[in-house]
């Protein structure tokens, strides 16, 4: 039996809306809120696949320490083969650190440095503030090649491998095969 009376003061509660006019702004509100959300969640999908494909460049897909270690030495090796005089060319270059990714940073100066990363957003959805990817720093590169014994065709190829890459004369070094 309450549960009846229960069935009928809901009833009663709906005619009186209706009578009101009050049904109706329910149901415009409910609708409105439905379609705020689902326009939200497609919004924040698109923003979502946008980011990631800006997030590479230009289009370009990001590759990884091995890739970039890889294409590196054949680099060097097309570099060298490059040279008159100097054939079969092996390259192995090193690295003092991987590289990763990069945020932004509010650096304070004064009695002791500190250095705190920039966050956006607020609450749940707050975040630090990506800027890319830094490579990984060169720290040094070998070389084994046929020069025919050669040391001017080693010294050259020496000089052009420090030059070329930004690495002092002492972090090149080029063996004979």
């Amino acid at each position: 039996m309450a549960q009846n009376d229960g069935a009928r003061d809901v009833i009663g509660t709906f005619a009186h809306m209706k009578k009101n006019g009050t049904l109706r702004i329910l149901i415009i509100a409910l609708t409105l809120g439905v379609a705020l959300f689902a326009i939200g969640s497609f919004a924040l999908s698109d923003k979502e696949k946008s980011s990631e494909a800006s997030s590479d460049g230009a289009g370009e897909e990001l590759i990884g320490f091995f890739e970039y270690k890889q294409l590196l030495e054949e680099e060097i090796e097309s570099l060298c083969m490059s040279v008159s005089g100097v054939r079969s060319v092996s390259a192995a270059v090193f690295f003092s650190d991987v590289g990763g990714s990069v945020y932004a940073q509010n650096t304070q100066s004064g009695g002791s440095q500190k250095n705190e990363y920039v966050i956006i957003g607020s609450g749940s959805s707050s975040h630090a503030l990506y800027l890319g990817e830094s490579l990984p720093t060169l720290s040094g590169i070998g070389v084994v090649c046929d020069t025919g014994e050669s040391e001017e065709k080693k010294n050259e190829l020496l000089l052009l491998l420090s030059s070329a890459y930004g690495l002092p004369l002492t972090r090149v070094h080029i063996s004979e095969g």
